[in-house]
């Protein structure tokens, strides 16, 4: 009973979230950023250049680009019931909140992951295909890029629940994006070099998740996916006990 129970929230959370107008116009943009970077980059290819970026990675350097776009993703699906008031009918008719707040996490890991995995899929088939006689057949494609493909989407499913755990403790959508999109858009990987100590933080711990970035000092793929799934563990417990013990009338 209690599985039917929670697939009912479960679907409910997926009607809300995709009767949203905004939410499904960021899908559409999660599909098509991406895929045209992809494009963009494979017809710009510099043969005389193709030393200094290896072949495996092509494609997988639209993957920062996606980023945003999942945070806004997660930020949005979590942040709209804030400002209109919905929340407080949602938890109204449905008063166990572990459950709900496991319906929307559940919602957002799911189609961060994957959504990271399907657009970036399309922009490397894309941009080799661009690439032409320069880049790889599907078939040609190598385990290391799978397992690359595989890192892309641990990625976007942890940066999509740690901007959700940010909502919640900010009730506001505004405060994610002011705090995580600067982030993720190359604001502390442009100073790791002079304060180490940033790698650390959640964005450049699982940036090479993404794609390597040899040289820089950066925590390996597996370590910093770790580092990042610890932040985000801290940030969903603090978010889920306030999220339950949060008054109606105070969401």
């Amino acid at each position: 009973m209690t599985r039917i129970r929670f697939a009912h929230t479960l679907r409910a959370e997926l009607t809300k979230t995709f009767s949203l107008r905004s939410i499904r116009f960021v899908l559409a943009g999660a599909v098509v950023v991406p895929a045209a970077l992809g494009l963009a980059s494979g017809l710009a290819f510099d043969p005389t250049r193709r030393a200094q970026f290896p072949l495996e990675s092509h494609g997988f350097e639209t993957a920062g680009f996606g980023q945003p776009i999942m945070i806004l993703l997660a930020a949005l699906i979590v942040g709209t019931e804030y400002v209109d008031g919905q929340l407080r009918t949602t938890l109204l008719t449905t008063p166990r909140r572990g459950r709900v707040l496991g319906a929307k996490l559940l919602l957002i890991g799911a189609l961060s992951g994957l959504g990271g995995i399907a657009t970036t899929g399309a922009s490397v088939l894309l941009e080799h295909a661009a690439l032409g006689a320069y880049g790889l057949s599907p078939t040609e494609f190598s385990d290391g890029m799978a397992w690359n493909l595989l890192g892309v989407g641990v990625n976007y499913t942890l940066i999509g629940l740690l901007a959700a755990g940010v909502t919640i403790l900010a009730r506001t959508y505004v405060v994610t994006l002011i705090v995580l999109v600067p982030l993720v858009l190359g604001m502390t990987i442009s100073l790791v070099g002079m304060i180490p100590a940033l790698r650390f933080l959640p964005d450049l711990a699982g940036i090479q998740l993404l794609m390597p970035y040899p040289g820089m000092g950066l925590l390996d793929s597996f370590p910093g996916g770790i580092v990042m799934a610890l932040w985000t563990v801290v940030v969903l417990s603090l978010a889920a006990i306030l999220f339950r013990s949060r008054d109606v009338s105070a969401v």
